[in-house]
C-alpha cells in the first residue's frame, strides 16, 4: 500500500539506506589499520596503510563527481523514483563486492566495491531534489531537516551495528566482512521500500528530453551568481567536515587506540548529535533566527569543536584528551548539519523548480571534489603525522567565516 504523503517512505528509505552504507564506515579503519586484516601483511608500514585507506575512501567520490551530474540530470527527466531505485540497488551491489573482497582479501575487489558505490549509491542529491518538489518555500528548511534526521538516524544506527560485529568474536572465519553482508540486508529493505511504498513526485507533461543531459544546463546554474556564492561557502565548510569525518576513525585507532566497538561508538555518537539537531534543533532555530544567522552561527560552532579536537589530540595519552575527543564531536556534528541544512535550502531557493534535481547535482559535485581531494592528501598527510589532517581542518571553516562575511 502506497503513502499518500511522499515525505514519509523517503525518510524511511533513505534511514535504510545510510544505516547500510555507514555501518561499513568504522569497519573501514580496521580492514586498513589492524593487524588482522587479510588485506595486508602484518609488517605492512602505516604509511602504505595510510596511502590506501586515502585512496579507497577517495574513489566514491572520484566517481561520483562524474555520475552525480548525470543522475540529477536524469532525475528531472525521467523521475525521481526510478533514479532513487538505481542509487539503492547500487548499495545493495557495493556491499556485497565489497564484503566478498575482504572475506578473500583481495584489495582490488573492495576498491571495485567502492568504485560502484561512488556511481550508484548517492541517495542524497535525488531526495533533496524530492523535498525541493514538495515543499513550500516557508517549509523547505524543516523538510530538509527532516531528511538530515533520518539520514543522521541511519548514521547512527549504522556504525554502531559495523563496530560491534567488527569485534574480534565474529570473525574467525569472516575477517571484518560480516558488517558489509549485513549492510546488504539494509539495502534490500530501502530498494524494497522504495519499490512498494515511495511514489512519483517529480511527473512531467512532456516526453523526458535527453537532450537536456548535456553541460548546458548544469553550466547555467553554475554560473548563477547566488549558486557561486552558495558553493564557495559549502566547498570550504566541506574542506574541514571532510578531513574531520574522514580521519577521525584512523586517528583514534591509531593515536588514542580506539578498540572496535568504540569506533562504531563514536561515529554512531556524531550521527546521533546530527540526529538531534535536525529533529528538534532546526525547526525551533529557524523560528528565531533567519537562514543567514544560522549559518554564520553553525560555522563558529564547528569551528570551536574543531579547535578542541585538536588540543584533545595534543594531550594524546591524558585523561584529558579522552573526555574532550568525545565532548568536542558535539559541536561539530550540530554546526556542520545546521550550517548544510541552511546551504541545501539556499541551493533550493536559487533555482527553479524544474532544476531542483541539476542543483542538488551542483551541490554534490562540489562535496565529491572536495571529499576526494580530502582523501588522497589527507592519507598523504596521515602517512607523514597521524593527527595532521584533524590539525589542517579548522582551515576550511575558519576561511567560510571570513568569506561569508565578506560576499
Amino acid at each position: 500500500m502506497k503513502s499518500k504523503t511522499p515525505l514519509l517512505p523517503l525518510l524511511w528509505v533513505m534511514l535504510f539506506d545510510h544505516a547500510s552504507l555507514n555501518m561499513t564506515f568504522p569497519v573501514l579503519t580496521l580492514i586498513f589499520f589492524d593487524a588482522q586484516s587479510s588485506l595486508f601483511t602484518s609488517g605492512t608500514s602505516q604509511a602504505v596503510r595510510s596511502m590506501w585507506y586515502g585512496l579507497c575512501v577517495a574513489v566514491p567520490h572520484l566517481v561520483n563527481i562524474f555520475i552525480t551530474p548525470i543522475l540529477s540530470a536524469l532525475s528531472d527527466e525521467v523521475g525521481r523514483k526510478k533514479i532513487l531505485l538505481l542509487a539503492t540497488s547500487g548499495a545493495l551491489l557495493f556491499a556485497l563486492v565489497a564484503g566478498l573482497g575482504i572475506l578473500w582479501g583481495l584489495l582490488s575487489l573492495l576498491l571495485l566495491g567502492n568504485i560502484i558505490r561512488g556511481a550508484f549509491s548517492r541517495t542524497n542529491p535525488i531526495a533533496q531534489a524530492v523535498i525541493g518538489d514538495i515543499s513550500t518555500t516557508e517549509n523547505k528548511v524543516r523538510d530538509m531537516g527532516y531528511l538530515q534526521l533520518a539520514i543522521s538516524l541511519g548514521a547512527f544506527v549504522g556504525p554502531v551495528m559495523g563496530g560491534y560485529f567488527a569485534n574480534p568474536f565474529f570473525f574467525k572465519q569472516l575477517n571484518f566482512s560480516l558488517p558489509y553482508f549485513i549492510a546488504a540486508v539494509f539495502a534490500l529493505v530501502s530498494c524494497l521500500l522504495m519499490i512498494f511504498l515511495f511514489e512519483e513526485t517529480h511527473v512531467k507533461e512532456k516526453a523526458p528530453s535527453f537532450k537536456k543531459l548535456g553541460f548546458e544546463g548544469f553550466v547555467k546554474i553554475i554560473l548563477n551568481p547566488h549558486v557561486i556564492r552558495i558553493s564557495i561557502i559549502l566547498l570550504l565548510t566541506q574542506v574541514s567536515w571532510s578531513l574531520y569525518y574522514q580521519f577521525i576513525p584512523p586517528i583514534l585507532k591509531t593515536t588514542l587506540h580506539f578498540s572496535a566497538h568504540s569506533l562504531g561508538l563514536f561515529i554512531g555518537m556524531i550521527a546521533f548529535w546530527l540526529a538531534l539537531t535536525t529533529g528538534l534543533g532546526i525547526k525551533q532555530l529557524r523560528k528565531i533566527f533567519s537562514l543567514e544567522q544560522m549559518l554564520i552561527g553553525s560555522l563558529y560552532v564547528v569551528l570551536f569543536g574543531l579547535l578542541l579536537s585538536v588540543a584533545a589530540c595534543w594531550f594524546n595519552g591524558s585523561t584529558f584528551s579522552h573526555v574532550v575527543i568525545w565532548l568536542a564531536a558535539m559541536p561539530i556534528a550540530v554546526g556542520d548539519v545546521i550550517a548544510f541544512s541552511c546551504l541545501i535550502a539556499l541551493y533550493s531557493d536559487a533555482v527553479l523548480k524544474e532544476e531542483q534535481g541539476k542543483v542538488m547535482g551542483v551541490c554534490f559535485i562540489v562535496i565529491g571534489v572536495v571529499w576526494a581531494l580530502t582523501a588522497l592528501v589527507g592519507g598523504m598527510m596521515m602517512s607523514y603525522v597521524d593527527v595532521m589532517p584533524l590539525a589542517v581542518a579548522p582551515l576550511g571553516v575558519l576561511l567560510a567565516i571570513l568569506t561569508k562575511r565578506m560576499l
